[in-house]
């Protein structure tokens, strides 16, 4: 599915508490060329910004302890986006942890260029419990271990 978008950067995410964990994926987009990022929080309130990663890159411990490239790494701006969620419906209306940063980061990338957003989760985490606000970014595609849907399909 990620090959098909033509993704030249995939940024992905270093997995906390009960997140999917996409480090297996990204060392196979990696084994195949594909450029990756990880997210940089800011530590003042604004989008997250992304630095190059490869699976053998030392990490070191940024904002909330989430894992992060070293800061010497250069800043990217990614084509597609691996989005962790908490819950989502297929919609692709998802939440988050509250802060807002993927939204933030998507409408400020989304601004500039075209930017493939895909929620990854558990199947199990799919609810029709969600709405979507003012602020909310759609998501282009939904990821869970059991399917690669495109939102609206």
């Amino acid at each position: 599915m990620i090959g098909q978008l033509g993704a030249r950067t995939v940024a992905g995410y270093y997995p906390i508490a009960s997140e999917l964990d996409v480090l297996p994926l990204l060392g196979l987009l990696h084994g195949v060329g594909t450029d990756l990022a990880l997210p940089v929080t800011p530590t003042v309130r604004g989008p997250l910004k992304f630095r190059q990663w490869s699976p053998s890159d030392q990490l070191m411990q940024g904002r909330f302890g989430i894992m992060e490239p070293l800061e010497e790494r250069l800043e990217v701006a990614p084509d597609a986006i691996l989005v962790p969620m908490l819950a989502f419906n297929r919609a692709g209306h998802r939440l988050g942890y509250g802060g807002g940063y993927y939204d933030m980061t998507l409408r400020s990338l989304r601004a500039r260029a075209k930017v493939t957003a895909i929620g990854v989760a558990f199947d199990e985490q799919e609810t029709d419990a969600l709405n979507d606000e003012a602020h909310d970014e759609a998501l282009d595609w939904l990821l869970t271990p059991s399917k690669a849907q495109r939102v609206g399909e």
